[in-house]
């Protein structure tokens, strides 16, 4: 495989000014996702009531059944637990 490179003397770069961007090469800004909390005022212990069912657990966090208390719908939800704290009660 034959590449061809073509060296510049430091005389010889460009400018190191910034280039004047255009009114429609403007990056648009994203949109931020809604998510299933943002809408529902409260605590998650008065939605939801954790049963004893344990479905998974690894090194951080758990996987446990829920209940929905509004419709009483189950749900897996995943628990993180971080340094001082279990589960959802932290000390």
């Amino acid at each position: 495989v034959v590449s061809s490179l073509t060296l510049t003397q430091p005389g010889e770069m460009g400018s190191s000014e910034p280039l004047p961007i255009a009114e429609g090469d403007k990056r648009k800004k994203k949109k931020r996702k809604a998510r299933a909390t943002d809408s529902l005022p409260g605590k998650f212990e008065d939605m939801y009531k954790l049963t004893s069912e344990l479905l998974g657990e690894g090194a951080y966090a758990k996987v446990q059944g829920a209940v929905s208390l509004q419709n009483g719908k189950e749900y897996a939800v995943k628990v993180s637990v971080s340094s001082g704290c279990q589960a959802l009660l932290c000390k």
